[in-house]
């Protein structure tokens, strides 16, 4: 398995990346979550998304966002899920 330190400034295969977020626990927090989920899963569209939105990933991550946005934050969730061929995210 791969460390934390290949996963956010090396070179990893996608299934090395698949493999370090199934074994979960590895992130120590938020500080190495968010880059990872910088670098691996959001897409430029996603960033737009949650530009418009005013919303970050900590905050996606954390629930602190308003109601109305439930739905775009799920569906978020769902194609980083679908990336990673399981749920790591959301409900």
């Amino acid at each position: 398995m791969i460390e934390l330190d290949e996963l956010l400034n090396g070179n990893p295969t996608w299934e090395q990346v698949v493999e370090f977020w199934k074994d979960d626990g590895e992130f120590c927090g938020e500080q190495y979550l968010v880059p990872a989920i910088k670098k691996w899963l959001r897409t430029e569209e996603q960033k737009q998304q949650m530009a418009e939105m005013d919303m970050s990933i900590e905050e996606m991550l954390n629930g602190r966002y308003d109601g109305k946005f439930c739905d775009r934050v799920q569906k978020i969730y769902d194609k980083w899920n679908a990336k990673l061929g399981f749920q790591a995210f959301g409900g």
